[in-house]
């Protein structure tokens, strides 16, 4: 099986879409696929169009309705070409209904094939598209369980960190927990925030840097690369989310669960299709419930130690990626078997 997966972000990036891509593609290459990475924010309309059809794969899988899809949509159409589409987020939440709409609902409606993360997004997108809901399927995240080091659970009262992993865009919301945690930290001097990911968009990252000026106990790391995140990871206390959106299943919460940490997370579909209250995390609606929630976190370590190994336990169960690549690789077999029947 040839296939080439045309990618809204690729290496070096390290957002959600990036490093879904590249544990895709490693785990398809160790199922014995063939498989050619095109980035398409490197890549010209015209050299990406060549590079494919000197590959001549069996079929195309774009990732993100919008940024992937209308390349795939256009590579399709010129080489006659099957495709299929994940749908990470944005696209079902914000660019059916935007300047985007029409590429993204025409890049959709030419697929074979929709991946959803979860059932919910795959209710939404029926929604918009009732006639695309029959031809969507749901395969959910997958993420690497790492091997951990047996630590001692830390005593009462200790420094408690929280990390926020996140690109610096609005809908990542980064600037929501400055301030019910600086009042936290008002109370525990221990407390101390980390923000750390990529600048996606310049102005609300310049919002972002002017805001933790006036919180000295906050840091901004920058970017920190895929590989090195395991080690943050394993620094930290609690794991926040603070989207207003997230298309699924977000990586970072799925990493975070992988290293054994608990999560503070917005009450919202994509976190709530992972996290369930008080098993293996806590969910926010409000300033109030974050504030409360954060201070039960930060005073108990017993509840954090819970917590994390509950949420290890789950991914390590339901979130293989082998499973993931493995269940792709079936609906890779299933379209190619569609178009050979079809073409007969």
């Amino acid at each position: 099986m040839r296939v080439c997966l045309i990618a809204p972000n690729y290496f070096p990036a390290e957002n959600g879409n990036a490093v879904t891509v590249r544990r895709i593609e490693r785990h398809l290459r160790l199922l014995g696929c063939e498989v050619r990475v095109f980035q398409v924010d490197k890549m010209a309309g015209e050299e990406l169009l060549a590079g494919v059809k000197e590959f001549a794969p069996d079929l195309l899988h774009a990732f993100h309705g919008y940024h992937g899809g209308r390349m795939a949509h256009a590579i399709a159409e010129e080489l006659k070409l099957p495709y299929l589409i994940t749908l990470t987020g944005t696209d079902v939440y914000q660019a059916l209904d935007d300047h985007r709409s029409f590429d993204t609902h025409a890049a959709l409606k030419g697929a074979v094939r929709l991946v959803a993360f979860h059932a919910y997004v795959k209710r939404r997108l029926g929604e918009h598209l009732p006639s695309m809901e029959e031809r969507t399927v749901v395969i959910p995240q997958g993420v690497e369980l790492p091997s951990l080091p047996a630590l001692p659970v830390p005593a009462q009262n200790e420094e408690c960190t929280f990390l926020l992993p996140a690109g610096l865009r609005p809908v990542k919301n980064v600037l929501f927990p400055l301030q019910p945690l600086a009042a936290l930290h008002a109370l525990y001097p221990g407390i101390k925030l980390l923000l750390v990911g990529p600048v996606i968009d310049a102005g609300y990252a310049a919002e972002v840097m002017d805001a933790l000026e006036q919180y000295p106990f906050a840091r901004y790391l920058g970017t920190v690369g895929h590989d090195a995140m395991g080690n943050l990871y394993r620094s930290a206390d609690v794991v926040l989310n603070s989207s207003l959106i997230e298309g699924g299943m977000s990586n970072a919460v799925l990493e975070a669960l992988s290293h054994a940490k608990p999560l503070l997370v917005t009450d919202i579909e994509g976190n709530r299709s992972i996290i369930k209250e008080c098993h293996t995390g806590m969910l926010y609606r409000d300033v109030g419930e974050f504030y409360r929630k954060a201070e039960h976190l930060a005073t108990d370590p017993a509840l954090r130690e819970r917590l994390g190994q509950n949420g290890r336990s789950l991914v390590r169960d339901k979130y293989p990626p082998e499973r993931e690549a493995e269940a792709y690789l079936e609906l890779y077999r299933e379209i190619v078997g569609l178009v050979k029947a079809t073409n007969a």
